[in-house]
């Protein structure tokens, strides 16, 4: 019986031991001004414990882009992202906020707002953090994923910017976002379009102008011609760029998930091209619970790569 106890109490002082090293990356909340959507924006930052402590090291940075319906906390708060990442990799996680924009410069609102969403990330954004935090501010420390909606937008923003991305990625991405669209346009119906259709969210985050689900949906069409998607197809995007130039590219999806297919074709694309990508089928649906694990392999992924610091 004393040797049970003992036993008992090791593992008890074990995951305590583990839930203090969890504690010990640093959470931060910033704000910043984007001259792109005329926002004043928050994102949240996660630093490693060794930010602090040495002063001259620079840092790898993953850039993770939050699904439809969410914000600049989602990562943590809903898809419950282990903060301990940042100290078992050495880096600094950076969770920005796109309200329901998808990520793209838009060229259908009708609500007399700019909504030049790309640009806020890769002009504002990342200019803001470069200058904030000790980064490695160059294609090679940068890498730029998401969920869902945010799966999209890191292959959309990534590959119309692979100068700026070494590593991008699609966690259960809605890849065929664009595809869709220009099927709603040759039959002239609206769905996938107009995300102010399906975003009746009615959360509050505490940005003025830009807290509630209507002002956070741009109002209109997202694109207005078929060069306007193009512009943000990753199949379009994807063959244009010289294989030299390409980020490399993971893809995963849940098994139960209905954007399987979308993660199976456009894998099926990338082979042909290239040998820089990966991808991981793991059990699970378009949930909480597959998002927590499929990003611990996603780092797992960049670690065997060699593309943490």
């Amino acid at each position: 019986m004393a040797s049970k106890t003992t036993l008992i109490t090791a593992i008890l002082l074990l995951l305590l031991c583990i839930s203090a090293l969890a504690q010990r990356a640093i959470v931060l909340s910033e704000s910043f001004y984007s001259a792109s959507v005329q926002l004043k924006l928050k994102y949240t930052v996660v630093l490693p414990e060794s930010y602090e402590n040495i002063e001259t090291e620079r840092y790898t940075v993953v850039y993770l882009l939050h699904g439809h319906t969410g914000n600049y906390t989602s990562w943590i708060t809903y898809a419950q992202l282990p903060i301990e990442l940042a100290n078992q990799y050495n880096c600094i996680i950076i969770l920005p906020d796109g309200g329901n924009s998808w990520y793209v410069n838009w060229s259908g609102q009708t609500d007399g707002k700019p909504h030049q969403w790309e640009n806020m990330l890769v002009k504002d954004l990342i200019p803001d953090v470069d200058k904030k935090y000790r980064t490695i501010n160059k294609k090679s420390g940068r890498a730029l994923g998401g969920l869902s909606m945010g799966g999209f937008g890191a292959l959309a923003v990534g590959l119309k910017n692979p100068d700026m991305f070494g590593f991008i990625f699609s966690s259960a991405g809605a890849i065929n976002f664009c595809k869709n669209i220009k099927q709603e346009l040759a039959r002239d119906t609206v769905d996938w379009n107009s995300p102010q259709l399906w975003s009746d969210d009615k959360k509050v985050v505490d940005i003025t102008g830009f807290s509630n689900a209507k002002e956070r949906t741009p109002q209109g069409f997202v694109f207005k011609t078929y060069a306007d998607v193009d512009r943000y197809d990753p199949y379009t995007l994807f063959q244009k760029i010289d294989t030299a130039s390409l980020p490399h590219i993971h893809l995963d999806c849940g098994n139960q998930d209905d954007f399987q297919h979308d993660a199976y074709e456009f894998l099926q694309q990338v082979k042909l091209r290239t040998s820089r990508y990966s991808f991981i089928s793991l059990p699970g649906g378009h949930d909480v619970p597959y998002w927590r694990e499929s990003i611990q392999h996603t780092f797992l992924v960049m670690h065997h790569i060699k593309f943490f610091r």
